[in-house]
């Protein structure tokens, strides 16, 4: 046997583990105690469509994800429920209509079962805004045909007085809402940023928004920008929440800092997706030295946030609510991670990439995980089929990388897989979380002998301990 491939099995190929982090490690005080202050749950682009007919399409576009949601929140004693937008999908009236009918189903009155009022935190997106002008599948001109009946059916004929009939509420460009001592900032579609961030100014003497004892928040559809993010960036304990964009909360990646600075999530849609990946290329490019290869989710995924928000951290719990379950470890950021000054920028964010590798954790085989690579004849194809690593409790597997080599060790060929099921709930993995990577037999090196290797990575690329086989060929 050859040096090079004892150094591949061996792990010295740059297929070994990273150093063993475990959730809450660093730095002290990560895990929360006690009741928190505040709970909410954030949902973001549901989309909500008509049937061709103009009616309810429950049959591709159901409500009962969103209703699921909601119940879960309401198990969760929210106290309010934040929407990032997008909820009706063709700008249609009776889209947002489902939306208002679920919400009073499982919060009649806008109340809890205890009694207790569960605010509502809703702006809307360019679907709600601008959905009669997209044409997925049928055009609205085709239900309604004359220009007139067509807008009297649209939520942007009379977004205001739609809005306020719908739900009961002021419609305004730009809100503010207290919610239980803790401060909410929104601003709907077509709103300006200078105004959102006048509106926070405004009120900051009156919320004590600067004194940092605790976060509040900035509520929109699409990310902020440039300038109102350099006008906060004073604002140690601000904290965004927006749509938009269809990613997993899977994907540590949706985690940012805006200017640098101003931690805020990129959250998950509760939609009907499926799992052709269009919506996940933007955090992905550096999970793997090689493009992700594979489907994201085994069926279709509806995800949202639970936060919850103590005295000194806030946590993020992410659920998905087709088949249920948790996607991974809570996401935690303490409160005090400035140094000793307290200015902005002293200390390393808990949410910069560098601090979250140090708690994202390693992902693991279990303990005598068998990788198996079989030959289908009929496709000229290498079947390697992996099993879930799945056994670091702590971290969760979103991607593999493979390694191939020959008999002369080198060329090597490297793959990388979506995990199966990745954007699922845990337990919920499509066939045991099993995941399948086809290989061209004409792209694998030379040799008789092929020795396969291949490590399980989180959506940070941190990696744990590769598995190999080989194959005869």
């Amino acid at each position: 046997m050859k040096a090079s491939r004892r150094e591949f099995l061996s792990g010295a190929l740059a297929l070994g583990g990273l150093g063993g982090w475990r959730l809450f490690a660093a730095p002290p005080g990560w895990k929360p105690h006690g009741k928190p202050n505040i709970v909410f749950g954030v949902l973001a682009d549901t989309h909500l469509r008509i049937s061709r007919d103009g009616g309810y399409d429950g049959r591709n576009w159901p409500d009962k994800y969103l209703v699921a949601a909601l119940e879960y929140f309401r198990a969760q004693n929210v106290d309010a429920v934040v929407h990032c937008g997008d909820m009706a999908d063709r700008g249609v009236i009776a889209e947002m209509q489902f939306h208002a009918d679920a919400w009073r189903r499982v919060f009649p009155d806008g109340c809890a079962a205890d009694g207790r009022k569960v605010s509502k935190l809703f702006v809307n997106g360019n679907h709600d805004v601008d959905g009669g002008d997209y044409g997925k599948g049928f055009r609205l001109e085709q239900i309604w045909p004359d220009p007139e009946e067509r807008a009297k059916h649209l939520l942007s004929s009379d977004m205001a007085g739609n809005w306020e009939r719908i739900w009961g509420e002021k419609y305004e460009p730009v809100w503010h809402k207290e919610v239980k001592g803790y401060h909410f900032f929104g601003m709907n579609w077509g709103g300006q940023e200078s105004e959102l961030k006048d509106l926070i100014d405004g009120q900051c003497g009156a919320c004590g928004l600067e004194d940092g004892t605790k976060p509040f928040f900035f509520i929109t559809h699409d990310w902020t920008h440039g300038n109102f993010n350099s006008g906060m960036r004073h604002y140690r304990n601000a904290f965004g929440l927006w749509g938009h964009w269809h990613q997993s909360a899977a994907n540590w990646n949706t985690i940012h800092l805006l200017g640098g600075l101003i931690p805020g999530v990129q959250c998950p849609a509760c939609y009907p997706f499926f799992d052709d990946g269009r919506w996940l290329g933007g955090g992905d490019d550096g999970i793997s030295k090689v493009p992700l290869e594979g489907k994201l989710a085994g069926g279709r995924w509806r995800q949202g946030l639970v936060v919850r928000v103590y005295d000194d951290m806030l946590t993020i719990e992410r659920r998905e609510f087709s088949e249920g379950g948790s996607l991974g470890p809570d996401w935690v950021m303490p409160f005090n991670w400035g140094t000793g000054n307290g200015e902005p920028g002293t200390a390393k964010h808990p949410f910069s990439k560098g601090e979250q590798k140090k708690v994202i954790g390693n992902p693991q085989f279990r303990e005598g995980a068998k990788l198996i690579v079989e030959e289908n004849s009929a496709t000229s194809r290498l079947c390697v089929r992996i099993p879930l690593a799945d056994g670091n409790p702590d971290s969760r597997v979103y991607a593999y990388e493979v390694v191939v080599v020959g008999d002369e060790g080198t060329p090597k060929l490297r793959k990388a897989v979506y995990a199966a099921g990745c954007n699922m709930g845990i337990g919920h993995e499509p066939n045991g979380g099993v995941t399948t990577l086809e290989i061209p037999k004409s792209e694998l090196p030379p040799g008789k002998t092929l020795t396969f290797a291949v490590r399980p990575l989180t959506s940070l690329g941190t990696s744990g301990k590769a598995i190999a086989t080989e194959f005869k060929v």
